[in-house]
């Protein structure tokens, strides 16, 4: 078969010219040295130091713009309709959707600066998500359910959370074992939230509608780590069988 250069196409070997950019055809035989030629050169060192490389300062600082400018936009457009129906200028119920999205751009802000430093970007996420209630529960004039309510969601969630990242990390072989820890913690964080609206509701501890989340979760949690250790000890009796069969070879 015959091809054409400039198409990149492949022709019959009696075409000799081609159908689409009427060149001439080039024979298989010498195709691959003309595809050798025509491809570009390489830089040399010299040159490649010319080249203008952006630092990764800058493109964070381009991501962070970007972010920006998409945070605001929506704000202003938000504001804006705000007081065309108040017409006046005047800010009522925007407020709740300007809290949103300052927090959404606190909780990309904070990671795309501190990527490399995961201690202060879950601190930093943690502040955000408090400081959003916070602003939400004094935006209709009083400070009422935060402290009884979201501080105490607040804080058993943290503490969940931190104990299950700790013993995944630590946890010498991952695998299943990981997401029967989630499915621990959603449990636990489950039966928190339960214990915190009946102590705010009725002042008593008692367990109610958790116990419907958390006997499931359970059950598949404690199945998964069956599973998992289950096939790492089958994995490392291969292993031992495998290695003793090396050394009796």
């Amino acid at each position: 078969m015959s091809y054409c250069i400039n198409c990149n196409i492949e022709v019959d070997s009696f075409i000799e010219k081609c159908p689409l950019c009427q060149s001439d055809i080039q024979k298989s035989d010498n195709i691959n040295q003309i595809l050798e030629e025509k491809k570009y050169p390489e830089l040399t060192k010299e040159e490649e130091k010319k080249v203008p490389k952006i630092s990764g300062k800058k493109k964070q600082l381009v991501a962070w713009e970007a972010v920006s400018v998409a945070a605001i936009v929506p704000m202003l457009i938000i504001l804006a309709i705000n007081m065309i129906v108040e017409k006046g200028f005047t800010v009522t119920w925007s407020r709740y959707p300007l809290i949103g999205v300052a927090l959404a751009w606190l909780l990309i802000t904070v990671p795309l600066f501190l990527l490399k430093k995961p201690t202060l970007v879950i601190i930093g996420e943690t502040l955000s998500i408090i400081a959003f209630l916070v602003l939400i529960d004094v935006a209709d004039g009083s400070v009422d359910w935060y402290y009884q309510i979201a501080l105490p969601i607040i804080g058993v969630i943290i503490v969940v959370t931190s104990v299950v990242v700790i013993i995944s990390i630590k946890v010498k072989n991952k695998g299943a074992n990981i997401g029967a820890f989630v499915l621990f913690g959603i449990s636990l964080i489950c039966l928190g939230l339960d214990f915190v609206f009946h102590i705010t509701d009725e002042g008593i501890v008692t367990i109610s509608w958790s116990l419907y989340v958390i006997v499931p979760l359970v059950i598949l949690g404690v199945f998964l780590l069956y599973l998992h250790y289950r096939l790492t000890r089958i994995v490392d009796i291969k292993r031992v069988l495998e290695i003793r069969k090396r050394l009796q070879t």
